[in-house]
């Protein structure tokens, strides 16, 4: 039996050039999880949400400088992280700047909104920065205000694009940072960069551009409203922002550190409201809802009221994104997912595999996943660890994978994920 199928997509339509698609077999038959790029040759069933997100809010009312929040719920490896990077895929299309933080306990948990500005500010990423290649050093508030200054470096007054900013220390030091770029100074300028990136900078140059806060807890939301307001008049249609709580649990811990978040999460949508944060659209992905909502006290029942409402297409304006509730069956989702992930993977390795032992074998595989559901990690991440296993071997031996070998991967791949998660917490603890 060749690898030649008499069915099924020819190499002369490989969506993706081969060390793309290599690259994506490789990161999600590792673990599971989405690869930063080319994302959109294998995502299912995100049509519907993405669609309405982008005529109702990218191209639609952000424009019109509002803001919005949205939640997003999903099991454990059901498509947070998936559907986060297709939304900025959208807003790089629609010239805005984004930026994706990944939530964790020890280094960005959302009680200490001081260390979440720095990796906002951090992960900054202008439209003009994407890139194919895996690799986009181009991020970053150091590289967005040189953006900035090469777009506008030929106004006559530069610095009147830094207008009406909340805080007069943040308008100061992009004054200084431009100021140092039209001097050709890169030292003054690394400084004043460290200090929008929440670093400690030396007095004197504190002094000279009249920078009299620091940005830490008590500073942390006028300096973000700042930044949102700085991109706003920079020439982009806005600001994308988008929390991943990536892990199993929140990235917070005690009862008390739970309360600031929430209240943190509170204000932030809150601030959705008002005119503070023009052009921005905040997305918060986390596995369990009941983790911000269980509970008993006024921050509980806030958010509660706030985050009552399902986002749809017939309800564009509801706040909460149900990745478990996408209007597919597993069954046909599964299909459609191992379909698109056969493409890229005969991309990846220049292959045909043939037509009649994939199906079969998909087949069992999808029947084997969802006999899954009922464990606490998404019958999706199993399915797709499990079907990049079973390409390879039918890559290799030409061989249908019966259900029981279906089954024999799949309890593999979930023994593999539960040690990974057991790693992780240990890490965080120690």
């Amino acid at each position: 039996m060749t690898e030649q199928t008499k069915a099924g997509p020819s190499m002369n339509t490989c969506p993706c050039e081969p060390g793309l698609a290599k690259a994506i077999v490789h990161k999600l038959g590792s673990f599971g999880t989405p690869p930063e790029f080319g994302i959109e040759y294998f995502s299912v069933g995100l049509e519907s949400y993405l669609e309405v997100i982008e005529h109702e809010y990218l191209d639609g009312m952000l424009k019109y400088n509002l803001s919005s929040f949205k939640l997003i719920t999903g099991n454990y490896g059901g498509g947070k992280t998936h559907l986060l990077y297709m939304i900025r895929q959208l807003a790089w299309k629609h010239n805005y700047a984004t930026s994706y933080v990944s939530l964790s306990p020890t280094e960005c948990p959302f009680d200490r909104l001081e260390l979440v500005y720095k990796k906002i500010v951090s992960n900054i990423t202008p439209p003009a920065a994407q890139s194919k290649d895996l690799t986009s050093p181009d991020i970053g508030i150091e590289s967005l205000v040189r953006h900035v200054y090469e777009k506008y470096r030929g106004e006559r007054d530069l610095v009147s694009r830094i207008k009406s900013l909340e805080s007069s220390s943040y308008a100061n030091a992009l004054k200084g940072a431009f100021l140092s770029l039209k001097g050709d100074d890169e030292e003054e300028y690394d400084a004043l960069t460290q200090w929008l990136k929440g670093e400690d900078i030396p007095r004197e140059i504190r002094l000279r551009y009249r920078i009299s806060e620091r940005i830490n807890r008590s500073t942390a939301f006028r300096m973000l409203r700042s930044l949102v307001q700085f991109i706003n008049s920079s020439g982009y249609a806005g600001f994308i922002l988008l929390f991943d709580e990536a892990e199993r649990g929140m990235s917070i811990s005690s009862t008390r550190d739970r309360r600031r978040a929430l209240d943190n999460l509170r204000q932030l949508v809150d601030e959705c409201g008002n005119s503070r944060l023009p052009g921005a659209m905040f997305f918060y992905a986390v596995p369990d809802e009941n983790l911000l909502l269980e509970g008993s006290g006024g921050v509980y029942e806030a958010l509660k009221q706030r985050l009552r409402s399902t986002f749809t297409r017939v309800n564009p304006m509801g706040v909460k994104i149900n990745l478990e509730e996408i209007g597919v069956t597993p069954e046909v989702f599964l299909q459609r997912l191992g379909e698109k992930l056969l493409i890229v993977f005969q991309c990846a390795y220049g292959i045909e595999l043939e037509n009649d032992v994939v199906q079969e074998s998909l087949k069992c595989m999808i029947e084997a996943s969802i006999e899954m559901q009922s464990l606490d990690v998404s019958y999706r991440r199993i399915f797709v660890i499990g079907i990049i296993e079973a390409f390879h071997r039918i890559k290799e031996n030409h061989m249908v994978i019966g259900y029981s070998d279906a089954q024999l991967i799949l309890r593999s791949t979930v023994k593999m994920l539960a040690e990974k998660e057991k790693e992780a917490v240990e890490q965080e603890e120690f």
